[in-house]
């Protein structure tokens, strides 16, 4: 006689169970825990300067932000508290909730210093044409004319606290920020005097997008360098 297999299956099912409400149970704890720096929709908290917001951008960049706290390549007690022990896995999901949210397409809410026309004409420069003859490539190049940022990896810049980029470009400055290899950030705010760090910083601050501007698909464009590890930027320095 065959043995009854009908208690091992239900034990089997109840495990399954347990183990999938306590993964669902965990996402919502971590998500409960970035809507108190980054919004409920990942949309930014009002008068918040150093988080960003999350929501739309590109999930390959935000897996990769994820991965870099966890693996020691960026730094923040918070963050990396809050993914030190997560598998990949785990963070694709955090990283997939927020590219799907609607984008925050909105200026910052905090209040920026107003630029100078001397200072808005250098962050206008930098942002839209760059500075060639300190290998610097334009943002829009490779987040986009309209800075709403690239598939898979490239972010959204409008909204962004300005004090946030500012503490971005000096992480990225000092070594304690790290990108994916090869770490296009890093090169390019060597190159940017701290003065006009600030003035881009302030200038993206004030910009905005029209409702629902997303990441252009990926091979939209071709950004002007390797960066990280995005399948289509050029290899070539």
């Amino acid at each position: 006689m065959m043995p009854n297999r009908l208690p091992i299956i239900i034990a089997a099912f109840l495990a399954l169970a347990a183990t999938t409400a306590a993964a669902q149970a965990g996402f919502g704890e971590h998500l409960a825990a970035c809507a108190a720096c980054h919004g409920e929709h990942g949309e930014g908290v009002r008068g918040s300067e150093y988080y960003p917001h999350l929501a739309g951008k590109p999930a390959g960049y935000l897996f990769e932000q994820l991965k870099g706290f966890r693996d020691g390549r960026r730094t923040n007690t918070q963050m990396t508290w809050l993914v030190q022990f997560a598998d990949d896995r785990f963070l694709h999901e955090i990283a997939d909730h927020y590219a799907a949210l609607a984008p925050r397409t909105r200026a910052a809410d905090t209040g920026a210093a107003a630029l100078t026309s001397a200072r808005r004409k250098v962050a206008e420069t930098l942002v839209e044409h760059g500075d060639p003859g300190r290998g610097v490539p334009a943002c829009s190049e490779c987040h986009g004319t309209n800075l709403a940022g690239l598939e898979p990896g490239v972010p959204a810049l409008v909204g962004l606290p300005a004090d946030y980029v500012i503490a971005q470009f000096g992480s990225w400055r000092e070594g304690i920020r790290h990108g994916a290899p090869p770490d296009c950030m890093h090169d390019v705010a060597e190159r940017i005097a701290p003065e006009d760090i600030r003035a881009i910083a302030t200038w993206l601050s004030q910009q905005s997008n029209p409702d629902g501007a997303r990441p252009a698909p990926a091979g939209s464009f071709v950004p002007p360098k390797a960066c990280g590890s995005l399948p289509h930027a050029e290899n070539a320095p």
